[in-house]
């Protein structure tokens, strides 16, 4: 495991070090791992502003693992919603994983890819107790990797494109509030085939926000879908977002045709750009794969043909 940061600025770094230290105050964990962060800039120049009219506002944002204390009581999107409480003052966001020592421990020792890519290259920035991590199996190959990424978005990806038809079955028969319970889980199923296919992490939140923030670690462009940038926009999202529990449990419960009509374009949408990713995704791993001897009439042409 790394012990620090290469790309990171030295004001980065401060924030990163009171982000940690807020969180550890607050929740008195076992181990704090960074595993990625993110800096979205936005320049404004006009003539209308003061001074020079150039103005440049840098947002940034970390993804941590928190492995709580064996004493922890607090279920898990506790321990995250305190995270990110930490990171407002601060200017910057965090988007948290949790997950306790044993578990991670078994993680690692059965070789999970998202833990194990942690521990090979993650940045402990944290040790409270200083129990040892597992250290996990050799990685497997690429043709093993992509077997299983494989496999496992046919599954889920599979299932999130069921929902969306669902969910155009539902608008025309006029069943509004089904038609976005089923978007939502289009969008979940299809949330949880990307996180698996490019950190093998395994999700089972409902929270499509949380999602989302989870997919921004390799891709920005599925957030874009639901962009949350203005009052309408934001109704939007929670329409969807609430679909979950809203079409189980709300008894007043009504979505209109309109808002109905513009989620399943939006999901549409999100699916498209989501297989785009992993067709891209696929490729790159078969341009990291080495051509070896002897070659077999199965891999040949798939070997000659990655290195074109």
């Amino acid at each position: 495991m790394l012990s620090t940061f290469q790309h990171l600025s030295p004001q980065q770094l401060a924030q990163l070090a009171q982000l940690v230290q807020k969180i550890v105050q607050a929740t008195n964990p076992d181990k704090i791992i960074c595993y990625g962060s993110r800096i979205t800039t936005m320049q404004d120049w006009s003539c209308f502003a003061q001074g020079t009219g150039c103005k440049e506002i840098a947002h940034p944002t970390y993804d941590l693992l928190i492995i709580p204390n064996s004493n922890e009581k607090r279920a898990d999107h506790e321990l995250i919603q305190i995270a990110e409480q930490q990171a407002l003052p601060l200017g910057c966001a965090v988007t948290s994983v949790v997950q306790k020592l044993a578990s991670v421990n078994s993680l690692l020792e059965k070789g999970a890819r998202f833990f194990a890519t942690l521990y090979r290259k993650g940045v402990l920035v944290y040790n409270g107790s200083g129990a040892a991590l597992v250290t996990p199996p050799n990685e497997p190959d690429i043709t093993t990797v992509k077997s299983r990424i494989t496999d496992y978005w046919d599954k889920c990806f599979g299932m999130a494109q069921c929902f969306l038809k669902s969910a155009s079955f539902c608008i025309d028969g006029g069943w509004h509030e089904q038609a976005v319970f089923n978007l939502h889980q289009s969008v979940q199923h299809t949330c949880m085939a990307l996180l698996r296919v490019f950190t093998g992490f395994r999700s089972n939140t409902h929270n499509l926000a949380r999602l989302l923030a989870l997919v921004q670690h390799f891709s920005y462009a599925p957030m874009m879908v639901f962009p949350c940038i203005t009052k309408e926009e934001t109704d939007l999202f929670n329409t969807l977002n609430k679909a979950y529990s809203d079409a189980r449990y709300n008894e007043s419960y009504m979505v209109s045709v309109e808002k109905a009509t513009i989620l399943m374009e939006r999901v549409s949408d999100f699916i498209a750009i989501a297989e785009r990713l992993y067709q891209q995704r696929l490729l790159d791993l078969e341009n990291g794969q080495s051509i070896s001897f002897p070659l077999i009439p199965a891999t040949y042409e798939e070997q000659v043909h990655s290195h074109q």
